[in-house]
């Protein structure tokens, strides 16, 4: 009969690895049993994430393309963690639809139930009572509610408020009516419920220079933590990339930056995060006027891209 009991040696371990999954978020990650390969920008984003946990950043912005992995991370690994570290918090989480933060809901809560999870956060766990995927409670007290861009939110209280991706498409983008409408939900609906010094996460992929993302910079910028990281690198990369090297080159492949670039305008917001309005930027339309009839003394058509940085 084989002896299952473990040696001194490896209880040892045993106990340092839970602690260490306590402490950090990459060695949580690991002791679930996800078999990640970290990217730098996975370990950035962990960082970062760690910060709000610590109460280092109170509001933190998080700018990638899509695939980054960055819902992964933010919407589903981290807030189990959170809530074991802070116990009785409560978790907002949003997303575009109520379907899709329900999604992550129920990600984050099924994790909850593992027995790795109780093995990490002695006692913690998914109450006894609680079935709904997007508003639900943990044993000591923890909370999480689950609602889209747009729902109704009264009644609620949150220690933490995540954002992750609030638009969905670029027709809704587009719509300066939709954007007025998130932005007034986030006013006067999603502020209201955060309770006096708790954190704010959005992540999101740029779609517009009017976004939610965009209108928050424009109002608060020196109170945000923001981090932002475009598929080529410009100057100051927060991952110390040369300029124009490729984000997760494991992961996003030349022939993807190749397709990604025929189209400018989704490659500059959603890519490069760094939204350009309609009527231009250094270059205006007002300034170029068309022609039915080409005018007599042109003799050549020309095209470039300046790849104009200020200063």
């Amino acid at each position: 009969m084989l002896n299952s009991t473990p040696s001194p040696q490896e209880a040892a371990q045993e106990l340092l690895a839970r602690s260490q999954a306590r402490k950090h978020l990459p060695q949580f990650i690991d002791y679930l049993g996800f078999d990640y390969k970290f990217a730098a920008h996975h370990r950035l984003l962990m960082s970062e994430l760690e910060a709000v946990d610590e109460g280092r950043t109170e509001r933190l912005m998080v700018l990638m393309p899509p695939g980054s992995a960055k819902s992964t991370y933010s919407s589903v690994l981290f807030p189990p963690w959170f809530m074991g570290r802070h116990p009785q918090f409560a978790i907002l989480g949003v997303s575009n639809t109520l379907d899709l933060a329900e999604r992550f809901s129920r990600r984050v809560r099924n994790i909850i139930a593992t027995s790795e999870y109780g093995n990490i956060f002695r006692g913690n766990g998914i109450s006894a009572d609680s079935a709904a995927a997007g508003n639900w409670e943990t044993r000591l007290g923890g909370e999480f509610f689950a609602a889209g861009v747009g729902v109704a939110i009264a009644g609620r209280r949150a220690d933490l408020g995540l954002i992750d991706d609030p638009i969905k498409s670029r027709e809704e983008a587009d719509s300066e009516r939709i954007r007025q409408k998130q932005w007034d939900w986030y006013i006067n609906d999603f502020l209201t419920r955060l309770k006096p010094g708790a954190r704010q996460i959005l992540i999101q992929t740029r779609w517009h220079e009017d976004d939610l993302g965009g209108r928050i910079l424009e109002r608060e910028r020196e109170r945000w933590r923001v981090v932002k990281l475009p598929m080529l690198a410009v100057a100051d990369d927060p991952l110390n990339r040369k300029i124009g090297e490729r984000l997760w080159p494991e992961w996003f492949t030349e022939e993807m930056i190749a397709t990604a670039k025929m189209d400018t305008r989704a490659w500059n917001a959603l890519y490069q995060q760094d939204p350009v309005p309609d009527e231009g930027d250094y270059f205006k339309r007002d300034n170029f006027s068309e022609y039915d009839i080409t005018p007599g003394n042109m003799r050549m058509y020309a095209a470039s891209d300046f790849a104009v940085t200020d200063g």
